[in-house]
């Protein structure tokens, strides 16, 4: 099983915001805009702006705690050994795509999930999908 670490990209994520230095204890006006901004950039972010990232396989999937992930499943209903980022037993997948039509992606093997990695099956020999893993 290869190992797979989730690509930090920026697309649909909360920019960091660099330290604030006080000047006497205090907040310049510069500051204290700089810091309101900021706040209201989040405010945006996540109003109506939850994102599933750029999509590019092992990415952050953007403000959702995933990692997307494009797979292929050469044989139909044959489980898949998939590896993952997230350093945590997923709860689950969600299906963005897939290139066969009728094809159903769904897990497999739940007891088996772990930290590191998951299993999947495909009801459709040859399909190429993309998924995030949450």
């Amino acid at each position: 099983m290869a190992v797979s670490k989730r690509i930090r990209t920026g697309v649909g994520m909360v920019p960091d915001m660099p330290p604030i230095t006080l000047s006497d204890g205090k907040l310049t006006d510069q500051q204290s805009a700089y810091i309101t901004d900021a706040i209201r950039t989040i405010i945006r972010g996540y109003n109506g702006g939850i994102s599933f990232g750029d999509g590019s396989n092992s990415s952050l999937s953007g403000n959702i705690d995933g990692h997307t992930k494009e797979m292929f499943f050469p044989d139909a209903n044959t489980d898949v050994e998939i590896p993952h980022g997230l350093a945590r037993v997923p709860i689950g997948i969600i299906v963005l795509d897939v290139n066969v039509d009728g094809a159903v992606v769904r897990g497999s093997q739940r007891g088996d999930w772990n930290t590191s990695r998951l299993f999947l099956r495909c009801s459709q020999a040859g399909t190429t999908a993309l998924l995030i893993v949450v």
